[in-house]
């Protein structure tokens, strides 16, 4: 568990490249610029292989300096003799990963995005039986970590074999089309997204650390059980609004700004009703769901589970319009408010956590968030949405 933890980086170790090609792939498909998917798809392959290759010998230079079993602090003697083995599996996994997952943002750039679901799941079943076989076979970590973390690695492989060789082999990267100034192009993209990125991964995953920093560790599963809970629902908004990243980029590309109009309007107004009915009916079986999980050890307060619900609607309707908002690369009034809101939201927190307990974390992520966030980003979306330029039209 220790080792899986570091798959917390893998939104952060492309740079945002991931995100800057699938806005780029997107803005060229509007434009019919097939040369230019291609120039970005190669681009960025060249620059995910020189980081996954760059990455790999600083492990390997620091692996033998650092004693990673202390690190880790086991104590067994099975455990510190696999530790650095299991490393070097998942690192090469994750390296590896890096470069091959250019299919997947290519596929969500041209509003393919099921074959990258379809390949996802095949994977995680594939790990699943991995995992189940690894423990029935009683093997060592190395090989455990194997099975979990290579069999994703290798359904992205075959991903890309059969779009690239077989379905879309015009697409195939090629050092060739790498461009200089395309990469330049991807990189500046990515390089928003990534911090943007870094901002809000701090302001949305530290409520496990503040709960244990300032309530004590033994009431973290007080608050993390119902949180996972309704992150369910987010989740679910989540698959729904995706889609509509790549769509928004290309649509602003061609100018179809009713188009866009429209489709921000409906995705918002669809996710509030939807994330709304099922947080209500979350809420009121919340407690009996909870002791059928947890038993009744884990007996969260009401206010808690109230705040937790009406976050999960807002945090819902905050992906319908972070999709517009990154299909468009209206990025830089992101960042700006979600550093605010990041900082805030922290300070908030700990600040209600010693007031109400763990039931004041959602509130506090309720109101930075709601007045530092989502209120300025609906009066600059508003305003930005009416400097979006109509198609030309023929005389």
């Amino acid at each position: 568990m220790a080792i899986s933890s570091f798959l917390a980086i893998a939104g952060f170790a492309d740079f945002g490249l991931g995100n800057g090609l699938l806005n780029s792939i997107a803005r060229a498909q509007g434009k019919d610029d097939t040369e230019g998917v291609k120039r970005a798809l190669s681009s960025a392959f060249a620059s995910l292989c020189f980081i996954s290759a760059l990455m790999l010998v600083l492990f390997f230079v620091a692996y033998r300096f650092v004693p990673w079993a202390d690190f880790f602090r086991v104590t067994s003697a099975t455990a510190r003799l696999e530790t650095g083995p299991t490393l070097i599996v998942f690192t090469l996994c994750f390296a590896l990963n890096l470069p091959a997952g250019v299919v997947q943002r290519a596929q969500m750039g041209l509003q393919e995005g099921f074959r990258t679901n379809t390949w996802q799941l095949a994977g995680s079943l594939l790990a699943l039986m991995g995992l189940f076989m690894g423990i029935w076979f009683r093997v060592g970590l190395p090989v455990l970590v194997c099975a979990i973390a290579g069999a994703p690695l290798v359904a992205t492989a075959l991903n890309a074999f059969f779009f690239f060789g077989v379905r879309r082999p015009d697409l195939r990267p090629r050092w060739s089309l790498v461009s200089i100034d395309t990469t330049k192009q991807v990189m500046s993209i990515g390089g928003l997204f990534f911090i943007l990125q870094i901002v809000v991964a701090v302001a949305y995953s530290a409520d496990s650390v503040v709960v244990a920093r300032t309530l004590g560790a033994v009431n973290v599963p007080e608050y993390v059980i119902p949180q996972r809970m309704f992150s369910l629902i987010t989740t679910m908004a989540a698959m729904f609004v995706t889609p509509l990243w790549p769509a928004y980029a290309e649509a602003i590309s061609r100018g179809d700004t009713v188009w866009v109009r429209r489709s921000l309007y409906r995705s918002m107004v669809i996710v509030l009703l939807l994330t709304g009915a099922v947080s209500l009916l979350l809420l009121l079986a919340s407690h009996k769901l909870i002791y059928w999980w947890a038993g009744p050890t884990v007996n969260p307060p009401m206010l808690l589970l109230v705040g937790l619900a009406i976050w999960t609607v807002m945090e819902s309707c905050g992906s319908a319009l972070a999709a517009f908002l990154n299909g468009s690369g209206f990025l830089y009034f992101q960042i700006v408010t979600a550093g605010i809101f990041g900082i805030s939201c922290i300070t908030a927190k700990i600040y209600l956590a010693r007031r109400l307990g763990i039931a004041g974390l959602p509130w506090a992520t309720i109101i930075t968030w709601g007045l530092l966030n989502f209120i300025p980003l609906m009066f600059y979306v508003r305003w930005r949405l009416g400097r979006l330029h109509p198609p030309m039209t023929s005389a």
